[in-house]
């Protein structure tokens, strides 16, 4: 995962989107850099010589306090919408993983990626890529989220799969926005609290 995937808008001063590439990432905005060496993040402020140690979870925290990703996604007047461009590949076949006799989980077999885009509202998430596939489905009705260092994953109704690579968007911004507006719907809907995204969504009351 590049630093700015992590880093999708900036930890000191809020600004969104965070520039970067590989391992480092900076804000256009109040000049703060981060660097990820040998295992370390280190945050270096404007106009200064020292680099401080951080950690990924300080960071996360502070990006939410900024939050999130719900402000780059809300319209004038309150309306919630976002969107990116992906690479979109749906899943072919599944196949049971073993070790010594017990079932370990699940590997999917994804079919060729085409591209197309995934939006958001308060409501439904909408996949359009010139597949028969493509479709639109209420945040009430997804079945697990699931996000890796480079792609997304969405299990939908019907037993279906829908895996997203995004061309210049954060994966990581991505699972948090699906995860907040998850939440949100089933709190709306009164069908208690999400507390487990994978391997499928559960709530506690």
């Amino acid at each position: 995962m590049a630093l700015v995937d992590l880093c999708y808008r900036c930890p000191q001063c809020g600004h969104d989107p965070m520039s970067g590439e590989g391992d480092v990432a900076w804000c256009a905005s109040c000049g703060v850099r981060i660097e990820r060496s040998r295992g370390r993040l280190l945050l270096s402020l404007p106009g200064g010589d020292r680099r401080f140690d951080v950690s990924a979870l300080d960071l996360c925290r502070r990006i939410e306090e900024h939050g999130g990703p719900i402000t780059r996604a809300t319209r004038d007047g309150g309306a919630l919408e976002y969107q990116a461009r992906a690479r979109v590949s749906w899943q072919l076949s599944e196949r049971a993983v073993r070790y010594r006799g017990v079932l370990r989980g699940f590997a999917e077999s994804m079919g060729p990626a085409a591209q197309g885009t995934i939006t958001v509202d308060r409501e439904r998430v909408h996949v359009e890529c010139g597949d028969r596939r493509a479709g639109s489905w209420r945040h009430l009705d997804l079945r697990a989220v699931q996000a890796s260092s480079s792609s997304l994953q969405l299990s939908l109704p019907g037993d279906q799969l829908v895996q997203l690579r995004f061309l210049d968007d954060s994966p990581r911004r991505w699972e948090t926005l699906m995860r907040r507006l998850i939440t949100d719907a089933y709190e709306r809907a009164g069908r208690g609290r999400v507390v487990e995204f994978q391997p499928r969504i559960v709530t506690r009351w």
